[in-house]
């Protein structure tokens, strides 16, 4: 069964399991900070998502840019063609029509971080305005950022294994005073 991090939940305050950013995010709106209301999908749902690309496609060669963007445009590919799982979308549009309703809109926002305590901020994917039915094809984007060529050239000159990079996705009401 898969488990939504939601704000009931103390895991919402560990980086491990919903990222730096959404951590953040949790432990100043604990604080009474003006941070809009989120959920998020758990790095170990997305785990054998990114696992699975790997074992494809292999690491990416470290033979030149072309070669990067070529690896990185296939790998956006297939995650995008599995999509998520029928268990995790259902998931996620109960819990969103629990935090916005299903007319609503939110943002949807990757938090990725890997070894040696690297994080992907800046780097990793997000979208603004998100309607219930885009919801899945979004968290899938937010997947695929790890391995867009900007996140793969900072995992590269940190040092970071691929295999150790992780991303939990947030799904966040798009103002503030909502709740």
């Amino acid at each position: 069964m898969i488990r939504l991090v939601t704000a009931d939940l103390p895991a919402l305050l560990d980086p491990s399991v919903v990222g730096h950013r959404f951590a953040r995010q949790a432990a100043l709106r604990r604080q009474g900070f003006g941070v809009p209301a989120f959920f998020c999908v758990p790095a170990t749902a997305l785990e054998d998502v990114l696992t699975s690309v790997l074992d494809r496609l292999g690491v990416p060669p470290p033979t030149g840019y072309p070669e990067l963007l070529t690896w990185s445009e296939s790998a956006g590919k297939e995650i995008r063609a599995t999509g998520v799982e029928e268990e995790l979308a259902a998931a996620l549009h109960a819990e969103f029509d629990r935090l916005v309703g299903p007319g609503g809109l939110v943002a949807v926002r990757a938090s990725a971080f890997g070894g040696h305590g690297t994080t992907f901020e800046g780097i990793s994917g997000g979208y603004l305005y998100v309607p219930r039915h885009e919801l899945a094809d979004r968290v899938a984007d937010c997947c695929a950022s790890v391995f867009s060529p900007q996140a793969l050239l900072h995992a590269t000159h940190r040092g970071v294994d691929l295999r150790s990079i992780r991303v939990a996705v947030g799904v966040q009401r798009t103002a503030v005073g909502q709740g």
